[in-house]
């Protein structure tokens, strides 16, 4: 099962990354900045910044997306590769996005 639920602060507009033929369908990127517990050596909490896809069909509100909006997301982790297959880098595609604020 492929399944991730995080609750973050999003870093950032929200960009359009692809809109279907139609006008119907869009795909935007962002990114959103989770808490983390873990401290570095000087004694900070260390952010986590993880980038986000999302259709416009699992979002209720597309002008919401906007720097600072505190949102909770239902998503799946995928994989990515470029055409070399030397670089890797997951993101999570969202299901469903709750804005919090």
């Amino acid at each position: 099962m492929n399944l991730v639920n995080i609750i973050g602060q999003i870093e950032r507009d929200a960009e359009v990354a692809y809109t279907s033929k139609d006008g119907n369908s869009k795909l935007y990127k962002f990114v959103v900045r989770v808490l983390n517990s873990y401290k570095s050596k000087a004694g900070k909490n260390e952010d986590d910044l993880i980038n986000v896809k999302a259709w416009s069909t699992a979002i209720n509100d597309e002008f919401a997306l906007d720097d600072q909006a505190i949102v909770g997301i239902e998503a799946r982790i995928h994989l990515s590769t470029n055409k070399e297959n030397t670089n890797i880098f997951n993101e999570i595609i969202a299901n469903i996005i709750m804005y919090l604020n």
